[in-house]
């Protein structure tokens, strides 16, 4: 099954703990979709200008029990298809500044993956200027 992770699950070192048998495929920048922190990370539907830099993985069964377990599914996050990959959708609204313990470990996983990190950077100084402002 392919897995696409936008958070924490790109931090490979993360990912060979909880998945050992994942692997990593490569990036993509998903349009009409934008990162945004709810305390963690999550996406939201956005305009057409946006993009949200994402990982694929390929995960096994086993791969998926681990992952949904730690995302907290089905209470915390919810499983989507995002053009044919599972995902991870929070099941609630608001935002909420991220620890920056966990903004550390998504810049590893940008840089694991190649990415850029400025939509991650503007996903948390958006909700600074929205939320807290």
């Amino acid at each position: 099954m392919l897995y696409l992770a936008y958070g924490s699950n790109l931090n490979k070192s993360q990912m060979a703990s909880r998945c050992p048998r994942a692997k990593p495929l490569g990036a993509i920048y998903l349009p009409s979709w934008r990162l945004v922190f709810r305390g963690v990370a999550d996406i939201e539907p956005a305009p057409r200008d946006e993009m949200v830099p994402a990982g694929i993985w390929e995960i096994t069964p086993e791969c998926e029990k681990a992952l949904d377990h730690y995302e907290g599914w089905p209470r915390l996050y919810r499983k989507e298809k995002i053009c044919g990959m599972m995902t991870y959708l929070m099941n609630s609204n608001g935002y909420a500044k991220p620890s920056d313990f966990y903004l550390g470990v998504i810049q590893q996983g940008y840089r694991d993956f190649g990415l850029d990190a400025t939509e991650l950077y503007y996903a948390r100084d958006w909700e600074e200027e929205e939320e807290w402002a």
